[in-house]
């Protein structure tokens, strides 16, 4: 005979209300809900899309299985802690009591559908069903799938006035079962003895029904149509104010928007249905309540701008990578979407000046399994600290930042990017020349031209172990920092004397911009505001940032390494502007360049050369 059993402690530890893992859901409970269900559903999907609905109804009291026994219960908790000191436990029973006592309960059913089900529903241990039903901090997922800390499983509870849910599943070997649970407190039975806190609803030795179960006098499942319904009693969210729909559908669209994308998942909300063909429409109707950058990451799916690579990872398997520059709209982040299609992070530090949006999506078996291991039990976030091998995992995870970023800026040296807002670079860059600038050049009077360049005061290499910066007096450049020159620039005049005068006409140059020795009548480039940023020290890499004076054509970019005792032509790699094709490295310069005054520049560079440097930059063009 199926009814609501408590088993004893012994008179061993009581429990209380407080239960940990209902508690971590308790701060975002739909949300955590709608996350939480959409995962077991999809790592328990057979070869079709997966079809998960929510659906809120009301059923009287009698409907609900062991109803009397259950309130029943409700009171014994109450009283047991009465003479406690514990108001959340009072509040708690005092509100079920009179939630149970009401004409209508409030029911959610929700239901998957093209799932293998709960397997093992009549073993006793290491199951599906055993391992939801009656487990704690347990889950059997292996290899690629999304769960593995087994506390998904309380988030319906989080949502329940009754702290009770009722599973029923008809699973892929054709069995069907049923079982009620109740996370409750510890409390004295009729014969004495008090409780552990946690009731099953079902047969002899807390053994499950072996029929379904449905509560939803509007639903029934079909043959051969296997699946899990899970019913959430004393559901808490009916009556809110924006509805309870919108809560679960907003984390569903933030954080599945690659499996309803790569249709793995259709998910029905009450009267709403979230899928491929209707994302669109949702993602604009709850434009203003989305949370996880999706309206970006929507346009890098359907943007035909969008570019994407696919490779085998590292021999780990594949992943395929969408990226789309734009404007200061775009966040500079990559969604990270596992092999189920749900989204684990907003991968960022990426870039900082760099406009664009990402998704990532890691399709291979070998990569999923090795950053499973690394994923917290809310499954928003890699953490080196959960592996065996810190150092390999930190590796792991430095190598997929690094193959992003490397996109990214291939993107945009090869020109995907057109038209980059100046502003971009935030408070980098101003909108308009540096005043002191512009005083410096009506300062300076002379009749013959002069030789000038930029200087950069000298960087002394790190002479102890705790000076890592490898900078000088004030002037560190650092790992994602800038370096800005004097705003007063200073010039090496051809008498050798230094002073602040400006640009002259004429710029004598040891090789042409198309690579030929000789001397050309241009003009100097005087930048502005100057920035100077390492982006990986390691690698070599620098951003380099400014601003032109002055328009002109044919230019040319000299970059220098400044030491204590003269310059050196910097050991170019490679160089790019961004935004603009067509030119090419002669030396240590970057030639065919063109200018346009007060419009910033942005050349990304490769040294051969792994530590960090003092750089000097000068500039000159064709008039136009």
């Amino acid at each position: 005979m199926s009814k609501w059993r408590f088993p004893s402690n012994d008179y061993g530890e009581k429990k209380g209300i407080n239960d940990s893992g209902i508690a971590t859901f308790r701060g975002t409970p739909l949300r955590s809900l709608a996350r939480e269900i959409c995962q077991n559903s999809l790592d328990a999907a057979r070869d079709k899309t997966v079809r998960i609905e929510f659906n809120a109804f009301d059923i009287t009291s009698d409907k609900l299985p062991g109803s009397d026994v259950l309130k029943d219960t409700f009171e014994r908790c109450a009283a047991f802690w009465n003479d406690q000191k514990a108001v959340t436990t009072k509040n708690f029973f005092a509100n079920a009591i009179d939630r149970i006592s009401a004409d209508r309960i409030h029911m959610l059913r929700i239901s998957d559908f093209n799932t293998s089900g709960l397997t093992g529903s009549r073993a006793e241990v290491n199951t599906d069903w055993t391992n939801l039903t009656k487990s704690s901090g347990v889950s059997d997922k292996k290899g690629t799938s999304g769960g593995s800390f087994g506390i998904g499983k309380f988030a319906p509870f989080a949502c329940s006035d009754f702290s009770t849910v009722f599973y029923s599943t008809y699973d892929e070997e054709g069995v069907q079962a049923s079982q009620g649970v109740s996370r409750l407190v510890t409390f004295r039975r009729e014969d004495g003895q008090t409780t552990q806190g946690v009731g099953y609803y079902g047969e002899e030795r807390n053994t499950p029904t072996f029929k379904p179960l449905y509560l939803d006098p509007n639903f029934i499942r079909s043959d051969k149509q296997y699946g899990t319904d899970i019913y959430i009693a004393g559901y808490k969210h009916m009556d809110e104010e924006d509805g309870w729909e919108k809560s679960i559908i907003i984390s569903i669209l933030d954080s599945f928007l690659g499996a309803i994308w790569n249709e793995k998942l259709i998910v029905a909300v009450g009267g709403t249905e979230i899928s491929k063909a209707t994302l669109e429409d949702m993602i604009e109707t709850y434009r203003d309540e989305l949370t996880g950058y999706t309206e970006r990451y929507y346009e890098v799916l359907t943007s035909p701008s969008a570019k994407w690579h696919e490779e085998d990872f590292m021999g780990l398997g594949t992943v395929r990578l969408g990226l789309l520059l734009g404007g200061q709209e775009m966040h500079r982040k990559v969604a990270m979407i596992r092999q189920t299609g749900m989204k684990i992070k907003d991968q960022d530090r990426i870039s900082s000046f760099i406009p664009f949006a990402g998704v990532m999506f890691i399709d291979g078996d070998k990569i999923n399994r090795e950053l499973r291991v690394l994923e917290n039990p809310e499954h928003t976030e890699w953490q080196v600290a959960r592996a065996d091998n810190e150092i390999q995992a930190r590796a792991l995870l430095k190598s997929i930042n690094d193959f992003i970023r490397q996109r990214v800026e291939a993107l945009a040296s090869e020109g995907g990017q057109e038209d980059f807002d100046a502003a971009g670079l935030g408070t980098l860059l101003p909108d308009e020349p540096d005043e002191s600038c512009n005083q410096a050049k009506e300062e300076a009077v002379t009749d013959k031209p002069i030789e000038i360049k930029k200087i950069i005061p000298p960087k002394h290499a790190a002479q102890t172990a705790g000076a890592n910066t490898g900078g000088t007096e004030g002037k560190d450049i650092k790992e994602g920092g800038f370096v800005e020159g004097d705003s007063v620039l200073g010039y090496i005049h051809k008498d050798g004397h230094r002073g602040k005068g400006p640009h002259q006409d004429s710029y004598p140059v040891d090789q042409a911009s198309d690579g030929k020795s000789g001397s050309l009548k241009m003009q100097d480039i005087i930048p502005q505001k100057l920035r100077i940023m390492c982006m990986d020290k390691n690698a070599g890499k620098y951003v380099v940032m400014f601003i032109p004076d002055a328009d002109g054509t044919n230019g040319v970019i000299k970059f220098e390494l400044s030491a204590e005792t003269g310059s050196y032509p910097a050991p170019l790699v490679s160089a790019s502007l961004i935004g603009q094709g067509g030119v090419r490295i002669s030396g240590n310069k970057l030639a065919g360049v063109e200018f346009k005054k007060d419009s910033p520049l942005k050349v990304m560079l490769q040294l051969d050369y792994s530590d960090y440097c003092s750089m000097e930059v000068s500039a000159c063009a064709d008039k136009k």
